[in-house]
């Protein structure tokens, strides 16, 4: 049973109201709620295929904020499939990057200079971005990523401990100009 994640949600939303929205679309085993974030699990991996369609991006709760619905990272793609269940459950069990992506800061009052401040002590980074609730900080090396995860994650900034994993990709800028060493002009 892989776990859908769920993000984006009001930090008052509560289990039952993501339940029943998930409850749609098959038999939800359990929610496993986090600030801001959550873990559905649900008992068919096919019901949550058309969770993560249907979920994915629409307005939910008071203010309507858009959620984001996908697999749980590191669980999609077939290489893992359901075996070895004991293991180590962190969520940057996925491969390593040179980008962190960190959720749970004041997403009102946390600057990009905070983020900076916060990881730099790790190593060069590159590039700082942050997405309403969410942000990306990219290292020159892999390896300070590591270290700054290891020593970030559950750590506090500004009141709030803030869950750090490694992106799913490294977020180089696709054309928008943060590294421009990375852009070659074809013709």
């Amino acid at each position: 049973m892989k776990p859908v994640f769920c993000g984006n949600f009001e930090y008052d939303a509560r289990e039952g109201d993501l339940e029943r929205l998930f409850r749609k679309y098959g038999r939800v085993e359990r929610v496993d709620m986090k600030a801001g974030f959550a873990f559905v699990y649900m008992e068919d991996e096919r019901d949550a295929e058309d969770a993560i369609r249907a979920l994915d991006r629409i307005e939910f709760g008071r203010k309507g904020r858009r959620l984001r619905v996908e697999w749980t990272k590191g669980e999609r793609g077939g290489d893992r499939r359901s075996g070895g269940g004991g293991g180590s459950r962190r969520s940057s069990s996925l491969r390593p990057s040179k980008t962190l992506f960190v959720i749970n800061f004041d997403a009102d009052n946390t600057r990009t200079r905070d983020l900076e401040r916060h990881f730099e002590p790790y190593g060069k980074i590159v590039n700082v971005r942050i997405r309403r609730n969410f942000a990306f900080v990219q290292y020159e090396e892999q390896e300070d990523a590591t270290r700054a995860l290891e020593a970030t994650n559950n750590s506090k900034l500004m009141d709030k401990v803030i869950s750090v994993e490694y992106a799913m990709k490294d977020d180089d800028a696709r054309g928008n100009g943060h590294s421009p060493e990375r852009r070659r002009d074809r013709f």
